[in-house]
């Protein structure tokens, strides 16, 4: 009993040893800071934010608003080490900047646009990416994390490695992929061929049903369901659907490995 007490006792120090060196019990150092910017008529804005999140929200204001958050365990050194670089020419290019790209600093961006603003290319490498009411063609992208989307006036294209994609309310949608996490969207045109897919989740796609298109749906380990749409189907299986909306027109990729797909008609 002495000796199974004392090897509690060494894994508690080693535990605590363990915690101690990664810096979980080193306080938070924080920096936040707001700009503003006037920007003409039809911008686009890109952002390339190596660490952290990324939120865009259209707003009735006429001026551009960002609100920078930075965050670390290694103190005011390291944040202060950390650059915003923002230039304005053709377009406004806003890119976090670490020094030798080591991102031991998190950095999150809150962004307010005008009507008449439009949003381009986001990139994150961890964190979620968030943009509602804007106008543009949004292609976002992020390593680990998720990504909500929710009315906007363009063409919407998302990607993820690790995380949930939500897209609802755009005008249209480019490719959507995940490799681990659940797909939603509303599709109410169609410009091209779609691919949307996921390795490990769900699929769930309201279609509008005056849409015309084939489609294309494959699962390896769930099922496919339709609910209140008119699909020719040339073959239809549990886990697999060739088929078409309308006579048919562009193509509707659907795949996923482990999850279910559920198609419906857009409200």
């Amino acid at each position: 009993m002495q000796e199974l007490k004392k090897r509690i006792i060494v894994l508690m120090i080693v535990l605590v040893l363990i915690f101690t060196v990664c810096g979980c019990n080193r306080p938070v150092t924080s920096e936040k800071f707001t700009e503003s910017y006037l920007l003409r008529s039809g911008t686009v804005i890109d952002i390339y934010n190596q660490n952290g999140s990324v939120t865009i929200t259209g707003w009735d204001q006429q001026k551009v608003e960002i609100t920078v958050y930075k965050e670390s365990y290694h103190g005011q050194e390291a944040i202060n080490q950390v650059d915003i670089y923002i230039d304005i020419a053709d377009k406004m290019f806003i890119q976090t900047v670490y020094p030798n790209h080591d991102p031991r600093v998190t950095v999150n961006y809150e962004i307010k646009v005008p009507e008449d603003i439009m949003v381009g290319i986001i990139e994150c490498s961890n964190g979620n990416i968030n943009v509602s009411n804007v106008i543009g063609n949004p292609v976002v992208s992020t390593s680990n994390g998720s990504v909500t989307i929710n009315n906007i006036n363009g063409i919407v294209s998302a990607r993820s490695s690790n995380g949930n994609l939500v897209v609802t309310g755009a005008k249209s949608l480019g490719n959507l992929k995940t490799s681990n996490g659940n797909i939603e969207a509303e599709l109410a045109l169609l410009h091209e061929n779609l691919d949307i897919r996921t390795s490990n989740g769900s699929i769930d796609l309201a279609i509008s049903a005056t849409l015309a298109a084939d489609l294309e749906v494959k699962t390896s380990n769930g099922k496919i369901s339709i609910s209140n749409l008119n699909i020719d189907s040339a073959k239809f299986e549990q886990t697999s659907l060739l088929g078409s909306m309308n006579d048919g027109g562009y193509k509707i990729t659907i795949t996923t490995s482990n999850g279910s797909v559920n198609l419906m008609a857009l409200k």
